[in-house]
């Protein structure tokens, strides 16, 4: 191929991926992938971390997520008491009362985000693409930063930033990671870390392990209504 041709040929895929809408994709994939889930349940850590403590406090739950959204727990161990398991209780309850406003106010998709391709390939044998983070719309679940697509699912890998408003009055702007991994054919979430400037506290760490995913399927329906 002439120098011309492979030239214009560079010109037309950098055009191209200017049209992709990133972010509709992933939404889109992802939207896909829970059509096919009637109820999934993991174990999760909660783990406040503060310089002034001592010791962290942790927080064990089983958590379900059913097809609608909506979230239930159960509590299995906890070595916080007074103040506090308080704050670790409002964490889990504040996540559970979103799912039920059906609160998509984070989600990766076209009203939060745009996802700018970064320069670079992906490695030999990998098919995570890294782009740039963009909150459309600025709220305290949303942040600027950069993450990696998998482009084979066209799922979120890890997203890294911090966000564009403070959490509360209390809580000042967070620095976020957030890593996903597969399981089966779906994604979920593997590690969540955060760090904030709480007032009267100073700088207190969030971090959320994810583990021992469950998956229930809703039943295929054949043409025959098998």
């Amino acid at each position: 191929m002439g120098i011309a041709l492979v030239t214009l040929f560079a010109v037309g895929l950098t055009a191209w991926a200017a049209d992709i809408d990133l972010a509709a994709l992933v939404a889109q994939a992802e939207s896909q992938r829970d059509a096919r889930v009637l109820e999934v349940r993991s174990l999760r850590q909660y783990i406040v971390r503060n310089p002034r403590w001592k010791t962290d406090a942790t927080m064990d739950i089983r958590m379900i997520t059913s097809a609608d959204g909506s979230k239930r727990y159960e509590l299995l161990a906890t070595n916080a008491e007074g103040l506090r398991k308080t704050i670790l209780m409002r964490i889990i309850e504040g996540e559970i009362s979103a799912a039920a406003k059906n609160d998509r106010d984070g989600n990766v998709n076209p009203k939060n985000y745009e996802l700018r391709p970064m320069a670079g390939s992906p490695a030999a044998g990998e098919t995570c693409r890294k782009v740039q983070l963009v909150a459309k719309n600025r709220t305290r679940f949303t942040f600027d930063g950069h993450g990696c697509v998998d482009m084979n699912d066209m799922a979120m890998v890890r997203m890294e930033g911090r966000t564009t408003k403070s959490m509360s009055w209390l809580v000042g702007r967070a620095d976020v990671m957030q890593e996903f991994k597969k399981v089966g054919d779906l994604w979920y979430s593997a590690l969540n870390q955060s760090a904030a400037d709480v007032r009267f506290f100073g700088r207190t760490q969030l971090i959320i392990k994810y583990s021992d995913y469950s998956i229930i399927r809703k039943p295929v329906i054949t043409a025959t209504g098998n």
